[in-house]
Order: structure tokens, then C-alpha cells, then sequence
């Protein structure tokens, strides 16, 4: 049985699609053979389709790039959200210096302790060299002399510094820090501590105003002072501006984006520095603050490496 053309021509896209049956498709191969009006529309229906390929692909391709911004720009806010509540919580939940008040800590007493009288006794542990002095070992097991300090419950726990100086005396530093956000003495309970070996001297405070608390007042306190200068601060930053010089001579390099990269790890960690800990060089807790600030650096350098991706995004399509 011949089949007209209009019959022929509204079964092509089944043809074309491989949709016939046996039957139907040996029909339409058949007509196909004898007819060039009907093979011409079947050549144009598969220009057609390969057109409309080609046309979807800059859609598809723009489609993926619609979703990689709005991923990455999902990211960078909670980038942002993270770092801004990190940084608050930090501060928020963080020790305090306290500065001298009187009633904060005194002595009270000296006791010979045994090493069966399983109190708990301060520790000397230097927490850095002091030129001029000898760090001062702490010793657990020491029985004889011991001072008994009575110290306010607005204490929450002491960094110290203990050294020898070059006279020979063994001289102790206690800085108490606290939780306490208003930075006023709570009136209340006191408890005890016991401190042993009994030093030479004890002083109350890194930083002026010092409390003597125990032995003779010292003639100069520049040995006992920590350092006043944030080391860590000025180190990051000057890294941070060498590594920014290299980026700015070599940026038209074919690496460049590397010294740029290498760039942002001690901005970083430089920005989170003066987020978390200001421009002081004081740090009480200093595994704490320095796993703190890594975090926020790692936080910091993300968001600043999609921000420049995004920056430059935005020049290439307006340029």
C-alpha cells in the first residue's frame, strides 16, 4: 500500500525518533526511496534538531554558572555570618586580666606542708626567657615552707611567670584572669590556695598597677615585664606585606595568582589577629588564642579568595 506524502510527513518524527513499528518504518523507507519531497523534509527535520542541540548547550552552560555564583555567593555569607559570630562568642566567653583590687589575693600564712598533705600547689612554670634571668623549676614533691593565699571567688585562674634573677632571687609573677564581663570584684566567698616552694618574692600583676604580695620590693621590675610589643602581630603583618609587594611586581606573571594566594594566608591571619586579640601582645591562654585565630584565619582566607574570584568575574563582564 502507497502512502500519501501528508500521511508520511506526520509520521517523520516518530521516524526520526526511531518510535515506528517494523511495519511503519519499512512503509516509510519504502515511500522515502521514491520521493525527494519527503527525503528533503526529513533532512531538514534532523538540521533542526541538531540546531536546537547546539542552541540548548550555551544554555546549559549558563544555567551551571548561575548555580556556581549563587553557591558560592551562599557561601561567602555564611562565611561572613560564621566569622562575625566567632569573633563575638571569642570575646564573649574569653578570660580577662584582672587589674589589681585590693581583697583580690593576699597572703595569709606560711605552713610547712609534708608531701603526704595532698594539697594543691601553684605552679612556676616560665612561660618564656627573660633576659638577665634563670627560669625557676617547679618542684611537686617539695616539703617545708609553703604560702597559704587566700583568693577571691572572682578569680577563675592565674597565668604566671617565675624567674631568677641575677642576684639570685627567685622571684614570682601571678596575673589572675577572670570571666567576669563587668571587670569588678563580686562581693563574696574567698578560698584558699597553697603555693610551694615559698619564692623570694611574689608580685601581683604583669603590668602596672603591681601588688607586692610577698618578700622585699624589688629595686627594678623591667626584668619581670613581658613583652610589650605584639610579636606575633607585627610578624604576620610584615610577611603579609612582603608576600602583597611580590603579588603587586609579579601580578601580570603567568603565576601570579599564586603570590596572591600566598599573599592572603598572612593577611589572614594578621586580620583575625586584631579581630580576636587586638593590638595588644598580651596572651593569657596562648594555645587558645593562637587555635582561634588559625580557625578564623582558615574562615577569612575563603572568603577572601571567592570575593576576589567574584571581583574579577564582575570586571570581566563589564569590561
Amino acid at each position: 500500500m502507497k502512502l500519501p506524502c501528508a500521511v508520511v510527513r506526520d509520521l517523520l518524527p516518530l521516524y526520526a525518533e526511531k518510535l515506528t513499528e517494523e511495519e511503519t518504518e519499512r512503509m516509510l523507507e519504502a515511500h522515502l526511496a521514491e520521493c525527494a519531497a519527503c527525503r528533503r523534509k526529513l533532512t531538514e527535520m534532523d538540521s533542526e534538531t541538531v540546531s536546537s542541540a547546539r542552541s540548548v548547550k550555551p544554555l546549559m552552560a549558563l544555567k551551571r554558572e548561575i548555580r556556581g555564583r549563587r553557591r558560592r555567593a551562599a557561601l561567602m555569607a555564611a562565611l561572613c555570618v560564621f566569622a562575625g559570630v566567632y569573633t563575638w562568642f571569642f570575646h564573649a566567653s574569653g578570660m580577662r586580666p584582672v587589674p589589681w583590687q585590693e581583697g583580690l589575693i593576699e597572703v595569709v600564712r606560711v605552713e610547712t606542708l609534708q608531701s603526704s598533705d595532698g594539697r594543691d600547689g601553684g605552679s612556676h612554670v616560665p612561660e618564656e626567657e627573660v633576659p638577665g634571668a634563670t627560669a625557676a623549676p617547679f618542684d611537686d614533691t617539695h616539703e617545708g615552707e609553703a604560702l597559704i593565699l587566700k583568693v577571691s571567688s572572682f578569680i577563675n585562674g592565674f597565668s604566671e611567670y617565675a624567674a631568677v634573677e641575677k642576684d639570685g632571687t627567685k622571684t614570682v609573677v601571678l596575673q589572675a584572669v577572670s570571666s567576669n564581663t563587668t571587670g569588678t570584684q563580686q562581693a563574696g566567698s574567698a578560698y584558699e590556695m597553697t603555693y610551694r616552694p615559698v619564692p623570694d618574692r611574689l608580685i601581683y600583676g604583669f603590668e602596672e598597677p603591681r601588688k607586692l604580695l610577698w618578700g622585699p620590693a624589688p629595686e627594678g621590675t623591667e626584668a619581670l615585664s613581658r613583652p610589650p610589643l605584639p610579636r606575633f602581630l607585627i610578624a604576620a603583618s610584615l610577611l603579609s606585606a612582603l608576600c602583597g609587594l611580590a603579588w603587586v611586581i609579579f601580578r601580570k606573571w603567568r603565576y601570579g595568582w599564586i603570590l596572591r594566594q600566598v599573599f592572603l594566608v598572612p593577611f589572614s591571619i594578621a586580620l583575625s589577629r586584631l579581630l580576636l586579640k587586638g593590638t595588644g601582645g598580651e596572651s593569657f591562654f596562648a594555645e587558645r588564642d593562637t587555635l582561634g585565630i588559625l580557625l578564623l584565619s582558615a574562615a577569612l582566607y575563603v572568603l577572601m579568595t571567592l570575593g576576589w574570584q567574584a571581583l574579577m568575574q564582575r570586571r570581566r563582564e563589564t569590561a
